[in-house]
């Protein structure tokens, strides 16, 4: 009987042992999120209405910016030693426009930085332009639009993350010639979620398969304008 009663338990030991496969993403329990990117070390089961979390990261697109415009020129210039003058002036710029729309010019600035290559350009979109977030520029040697001056640029710009950031009504004329085109305002409240929304389809795919696959080695288009904003705000 002791012998029956050890076998059994030792089964139910090696059933309980292979409820989850960890390291495999989509075998997940819809009840459980990650708690590590990557291979995964840990679930935590929550309720049903839980989502799983690629990321724990997540850095809002709305609110007060958090580096100043010097961090943010030196940053630059550090990336960038014999940038034309004209771009050391952009920081106030962002900083002033994403302040008017409750947008963070400082996250806004690092897409610009992300898009440009540090004002180096080198893309599809050309420095006349004053399109520093690449609106319309969809690959293949597609321009996108232009604006008449940097200002203009930036204000596109911080309009459109608004668009995709949060419902509120803009609060200056809309001069994003593609504001209304995002359709489900509000579906990235985080720059982790603008891959696959405002970049297509937002990751390398010559290192991953799939979106999920980058978000998940927090390599996406969201991930690397992250990145941008933290070393940024490391700046002294």
């Amino acid at each position: 009987m002791w012998v029956s009663f050890l076998w059994l338990f030792a089964a139910l030991i090696l059933l309980s042992g292979c409820a989850y496969d960890t390291t495999s993403h989509d075998r997940l329990s819809p009840h459980a999120t990650r708690t590590t990117i990557g291979k995964v070390s840990r679930l935590d089961i929550k309720s049903s209405h839980t989502t799983e979390k690629l990321s724990q990261t997540h850095t809002r697109i709305t609110g007060k910016a958090r580096c100043t415009a010097e961090q943010m020129r030196k940053f630059l210039k550090k990336h960038h030693p014999n940038i034309s003058h004209k771009y050391l002036l952009l920081p106030e710029i962002y900083i002033s426009e994403g302040a008017k729309e409750g947008i963070r010019g400082d996250v806004a600035f690092a897409q610009a930085l992300h898009e440009t290559n540090f004002f180096k350009f080198g893309g599809d979109v050309l420095p006349h332009q004053n399109n520093f977030a690449g609106l319309g520029a969809t690959g293949n040697g597609v321009r996108g639009h232009s604006f008449e001056t940097p200002q203009a640029g930036v204000r596109a710009q911080i309009q459109h993350l608004k668009a995709y950031a949060s419902t509120a009504p803009l609060n200056n004329p809309c001069v994003d010639p593609r504001f209304h085109y995002v359709k489900n305002r509000g579906c990235a409240s985080y720059v982790e979620d603008l891959g696959g929304k405002w970049a297509f389809p937002g990751y390398d795919t010559k290192k991953y398969g799939s979106l999920r696959d980058a978000l998940k080695h927090r390599d996406s288009y969201g991930d690397k304008i992250r990145k941008l904003c933290e070393e940024m705000e490391k700046v002294k």
